[in-house]
């Protein structure tokens, strides 16, 4: 017998007649068909307890009955077995074979995930929609939809990755003279010159709400940052000579006041990187340990501009002795502007001393730079634009037993585009394109540099 001439039998039915509800108990035979069609209609009613009945009666026969699967996460939330509404959206998705079909059961699956507060599954099932989204208006919906989920998340996870060829991966010399005021002219080592090549990253990172309301906010994170070389330049340096990484950990807590917010964090980074052996060109990992702390007050000014004003001080500290430990000091005040059409300006300014006790180590600088982003995309492309210079001095700055004559001197300027792909989406992840460079005079000709960089990152647009 064909599962379509199947008979249901027993079946306790509401009846609708002219769009009102009344209940009747009889016992009538449906086929399969007959079956699923009333208890699609029974959902669209409103009646999801009848749908549910119905749907179930079908998978007791056909387990694998996708139509019935889809009631089934439709109405089980909304008699509140949100569990079993995530489970057969979850099957449904499985069995489907269509884009249409599929997006529809992640949609149900996400709505079932969200209301048991299983926030970080319903993100999940929202990225397999967005995989298959029939149209922008679905794409646009399930992005806002993901956005509303990230909000009410105690949980953010955050992914990066990076491939970017560079002209300097090394923060090399431009040159290969080794100069100073007061000191003997040299020559600089392969390692301390520009060395082309492919510069590669990983970032990983989760946050916790531990608490928030209307007024407050506190948040504990960790992230990790990882750096890999490949150096294309013939040089006697190894790649993993330039491979670093960093574990962060941060506790953040933000206070809303009557006019603007302050926050504080306080990080922990340990960052492990690699000293070379010029004549073995052997590695060895060495270990710095940092502890900051941040303050930031914003405040704005009408409508469309703010003032922030942000302190820090950070405690450093290195496994090698030579170096020993720096104790570094920041202020800095931003202005933000946004334009009538949205576009964004923002200004900034900072002062840092640094303090060591290696005298390399102790230096003041200034830095101010700009930036501006356009809301609206450019065609297919999103911008932002931004440049800037700093000015570092090192009044005690030495090259083994030699001291620099009046210290050393750098000064730099910087710039930077970061150009998006909004409509080059796949399950939320969009690429970036980021372009940097930076130019530095020094009076010491082992920091006269030129970097330039261009590579595609990947980001979460929820």
């Amino acid at each position: 017998m064909s599962f379509i001439t199947r008979k249901l039998t027993g079946l306790v039915l509401a009846l609708c007649v002219t769009g009102s509800a009344i209940s009747a108990q009889t016992s009538v035979n449906l086929t399969l068909a007959e079956a699923r069609a009333l208890a699609r209609q029974a959902l669209f009613a409103g009646d999801s307890a009848l749908a549910l009945d119905l749907a179930r009666a079908v998978l007791s026969q056909v387990p694998d009955d996708r139509a019935s699967l889809i009631i089934v996460a439709a109405a089980a939330p909304q008699q509140g077995d949100t569990a079993a509404g995530r489970r057969a959206g979850a099957r449904a998705f499985a069995l489907s074979q269509t884009n249409e079909h599929r997006y529809e059961a992640a949609r149900l699956t996400a709505l079932a995930a969200a209301e048991e507060d299983r926030f970080t599954l319903a993100t999940y099932w929202l990225r397999r929609a967005l995989i298959v989204a029939p149209d922008d208006a679905e794409r646009a919906q399930t992005r806002a939809d993901g956005n509303v989920i990230r909000r009410l998340n105690p949980w953010s996870f955050d992914l990066s990755a990076s491939l970017v060829p560079s002209s300097n991966v090394n923060g090399g010399a431009a040159g290969g003279v080794a100069a100073a005021p007061g000191t003997p002219t040299g020559s600089l080592s392969d390692s301390a010159q520009a060395l082309a090549g492919w510069r590669g990253t990983l970032g990983l990172g989760a946050t916790y709400r531990l608490q928030e309301s209307a007024t407050r906010r506190t948040l504990i994170g960790t992230q990790y940052q990882g750096a890999r070389i490949r150096i294309t330049d013939a040089a006697n340096v190894p790649d993993e000579a330039l491979a670093t990484d960093e574990i962060t950990v941060n506790l953040r807590h933000d206070r809303a006041l009557g006019s603007g917010s302050i926050g504080a964090q306080l990080s922990y980074a340990m960052v492990d990187y690699r000293d070379l052996d010029n004549v073995t060109l052997a590695t060895e990992v060495q270990k710095f340990d940092v502890w900051r702390l941040d303050i930031d007050r914003r405040l704005p000014i009408g409508d469309r501009s703010d003032i922030s004003l942000m302190a820090g001080r950070s405690w450093t500290s290195y496994d090698q002795a030579l170096i020993s430990d720096v104790v570094r000091t920041t202020f800095g005040a931003a202005y933000g502007y946004g334009l009538q059409n949205r576009d964004q300006i923002h200004a900034s300014i900072s002062y840092a001393d640094a303090t060591g006790g290696n005298a390399n180590y102790t230096s003041t600088e200034w830095t101010a730079q700009i930036s501006y982003s356009r809301a609206d995309p450019i065609g297919p492309l999103s911008l932002n634009l931004s440049g800037g210079a700093s000015k570092a001095d090192f009044p005690d700055y030495s090259i083994g037993p030699f001291v620099v004559a009046g210290g050393r001197q750098d000064r730099t300027l910087f710039y930077g585009a970061t150009i998006g792909f909004p409509d080059v989406s796949y399950a939320g992840f969009t690429p970036v394109l980021n372009i940097a460079g930076s130019h530095t005079d020094s009076n010491v000709t082992r920091f006269t540099r030129d970097n330039l960089s261009a590579g595609i990152t990947i980001k979460s647009e929820f």
